[in-house]
């Protein structure tokens, strides 16, 4: 028992260290990596989560050439997973990690890769005048209409309406805003998907179970917009991934790099992407 108590205070320690520092190790922000392309990429995970989820896609970009930066956002809420709080608050870190990105790179643009709730973080961001520091957006999975969270919001909004403490204690207030039809959702309506400054690829998976239904992570081109939503399984034999894989699948690695790098029109997938 002693054993045990001593193991979690460690992680605890361990996650406190990372959540002061909120700088994952290599391969992100490297200030001495020197980028075969101009614009750094940041990553923005999502609720839960945390930069390190996305090590496998970075370390395929970074083996192309990119250089790769992430900062954990939002609140702790266990030893290295954050992301947790007011959506309205927290988007305040999107807008702090891509300066800091700017300034430790001297690029005056970045990429964004993001997975689900980092999705529509980045859609707030760019809708509150972002749009000018960003270049290309690659969303995983990304929630940006509010999720049904596969059925279940039609007994999930009478409860948290009645009890909204309980989305508190069970879901986090971010998860409870991101409710399709919930009164935050709502009130957001109107932010813009898409800025015609920014180069949009969305990636979704008729296999997840947690951004539902899957017209929640397509994009609506605005003002001519260039925007790619490809739902994978469509160009991959059925090859679908879970929502919690999507950051470290091999196939949206794949797929992450050619959103970054193709021609603006091309809105198709390559037949030769990487298989999982």
């Amino acid at each position: 028992m002693l054993c045990m108590r001593l193991v979690i205070a460690l992680l605890w320690l361990v996650g406190a260290s990372l959540g002061l520092k909120r700088r994952p190790a290599s391969p992100f922000n490297d200030p001495d990596f020197v980028p075969a392309h101009e614009t750094p990429v940041l990553y923005v995970h999502g609720i839960n989560s945390r930069t390190m989820a996305f090590r496998q896609n970075a370390e395929h970009l970074r083996d192309h050439g990119f250089w790769v930066w992430g900062y954990d956002y939002g609140d702790m809420i266990a030893p290295g997973f954050f992301g947790i709080g007011d959506l309205d608050e927290i988007v305040g870190d999107v807008a702090e990690n891509v300066d800091h990105v700017l300034a430790e790179t001297g690029a005056e643009q970045v990429d964004i890769v993001a997975h689900s709730q980092g999705g529509l973080m980045v859609k707030l961001y760019i809708g509150d005048g972002g749009a000018d520091k960003v270049r290309r957006v690659v969303a995983l999975g990304g929630n940006f209409h509010g999720t049904d969270f596969h059925g279940r919001v039609s007994w999930l909004h009478p409860l948290l309406t009645r009890w909204p403490w309980l989305g508190m204690l069970f879901a986090t207030r971010g998860a409870s805003q991101q409710l399709a039809g919930s009164p935050w959702s709502t009130e957001r309506s109107n932010v813009p998907d898409t800025d015609p400054r920014v180069m949009y690829t969305s990636l979704y998976s008729p296999a997840d179970t947690v951004v539902t239904p899957t017209s929640a992570s397509e994009l609506l081109p605005i003002d001519g917009a260039d925007v790619a939503n490809i739902n994978v399984a469509d160009f991959y034999d059925g090859y679908a991934p879970l929502h919690p894989l999507m950051p470290r699948d091999p196939l949206l690695a794949e797929l992450t790099r050619w959103g970054l790098e193709r021609a603006p029109g091309e809105h198709e997938p390559p037949e030769s992407a990487a298989r999982a």
